[in-house]
C-alpha cells in the first residue's frame, strides 16, 4: 500500500510540474526558417537558425512598407549577427532600432565560428509603430 501511495504522489509532482510548465495561451509570434525567404513578414516574428555547424547562416528578409523595426538577438551573446544589404554590413550586438526600407532586400547573417554547444538561434523582430520618415538610423 505504502509504495502505492508513494507512486501516486511522484504522479501528482508530474503532472503539476507538467501543467505549470505548458503554455495554454500559445505564442501569437511566427516562427520562419532562415533557408527559405521570408517576405511581407508580421509586425512581430523571429527567425531560428541551425548554427550546430560552423560558418555563415544567413536569412532574406524582404519587407513591404517602410517601418521602424527592433530587431534583437534571442539567444547567447558570444554568436555573432549582422544584418547586411548586400552593400552595407551593421554588427547588433544584442539589440538595435533600424528604419528598414520596403522592398529591399536584407540579409541576416548569423556566425557561429566558435562554439559547438549550440543549435538553435533565434532572432527577434518587431515593428515599433514609429514614424519611418523622421526616424533616424535609417539602413
Amino acid at each position: 500500500m505504502r509504495n502505492i501511495t508513494i507512486g501516486f504522489l511522484m504522479l501528482i509532482v508530474v503532472l503539476v510540474l507538467f501543467v505549470s510548465c505548458n503554455d495554454r495561451n500559445g505564442s501569437d509570434v511566427k516562427i520562419y526558417s532562415y533557408t527559405t525567404p521570408i517576405v511581407d513578414p508580421p509586425a512581430t516574428f523571429n527567425i531560428v537558425f541551425n548554427i550546430g555547424g560552423y560558418g555563415d547562416r544567413i536569412a532574406e528578409v524582404t519587407f513591404s512598407q517602410n517601418a521602424v523595426w527592433k530587431i534583437e538577438k534571442l539567444g547567447d551573446g558570444r554568436v555573432n549577427m549582422m544584418m547586411n544589404t548586400g552593400n552595407n554590413d551593421l554588427t547588433i550586438i544584442s539589440s538595435d532600432t533600424l528604419g528598414l526600407q520596403a522592398d529591399k532586400v536584407y540579409y541576416v547573417v548569423v556566425n557561429n565560428n566558435n562554439y559547438s554547444e549550440f543549435n538553435n538561434y533565434f532572432v527577434g523582430f518587431t515593428n515599433l509603430g514609429l514614424d519611418y520618415a523622421s526616424f533616424e538610423p535609417k539602413f
